[in-house]
């Protein structure tokens, strides 16, 4: 850590690359899952940074995010998006939601995922303030893509169990995963084969168990109207969560939910 200090405090100064090729070499990509540990351990330095430092941080971060990312280091492409994940977790680290934004959209799979996560330490942080920024992106009104990845980032946000252990937070991410829900519901047939609709349809298929575990009074219900809905996207998104381990213990409020479900196809 004390190294990964040295090398964000080098980049904070104007020399980036020898940071970047660290990341790169220790990207485990190309491959099929690259380092998220590293990636936390950025993000966790990145998080001490003295307020005099954060507008040299921001830069540095955008920079990665960019299309192509400014990196100083000569790296190959898989190094550029692992580059490019670890500013979005970055950003949740320093509070930067805009910067998270920009990554939620992102083309690139992995950048998303740790925009989502990124978010998710400002949600650990400021559950309040998190969760207001959480709807924002559920209010887009921009582009299909932007609206469809937007929404997705959120529902992935707030599903995940660590976060919902107080309430009203389960109750609350059931709403903000109901809205998502909502949002693709409402889409005509023709959008929801955009490639980016599915991927908040996939999202969906595993974010409402999650919601429902932790706030079974709102996510029951929830899972009721998906099973029993005449849209086939509804009743995927209920099959997919009712397959889940974790709705175990709740298979007694399920019941309605699983034999509607048994009865679709």
């Amino acid at each position: 850590m004390d190294d990964l200090s040295a090398l964000w405090g080098r980049a904070l100064a104007g020399d980036a690359a020898p940071l970047e090729a660290m990341l790169g070499a220790n990207s485990r990509l190309p491959g099929p899952r690259a380092d998220l540990e590293l990636a936390g351990r950025l993000a966790d330095v990145a998080g001490t940074t003295p307020a005099d430092g954060h507008a040299g941080a921001i830069r540095l971060l955008t920079g990665w995010l960019a299309h192509p990312p400014l990196v100083a280091a000569e790296l190959p492409e898989p190094h550029r998006e692992y580059v490019a994940a670890c500013a979005a977790l970055a950003a949740g680290a320093l509070g930067e939601v805009p910067l998270l934004t920009t990554a939620a959209v992102d083309e690139r799979w992995r950048v998303r995922e740790l925009a989502a996560t990124g978010m998710q330490r400002i949600l650990d942080r400021d559950w309040e303030g998190g969760l207001r920024e959480v709807r924002v992106w559920l209010r887009d009104r921009g582009p299909l893509r932007n609206r469809a990845l937007l929404a997705r980032a959120a529902a992935a946000a707030v599903a995940e169990p660590r976060l919902l252990k107080r309430p009203p937070h389960g109750s609350e991410a059931c709403a903000v995963v109901a809205a998502a829900t909502d949002l693709l519901l409402s889409l005509p047939d023709s959008e929801r084969r955009d490639g980016d609709v599915r991927v908040l349809r996939q999202a969906l298929g595993y974010a409402v168990s999650v919601v429902a575990a932790a706030a079974p009074d709102d996510g029951v219900p929830l899972l009721e109207r998906l099973a029993t809905s005449a849209d086939p996207d509804a009743r995927w998104i209920a099959r997919e969560n009712l397959k889940k381990a974790r709705l175990r213990p709740l298979d007694d409020l399920l019941a309605v939910a699983r034999e509607a479900s048994s009865l679709t196809t």
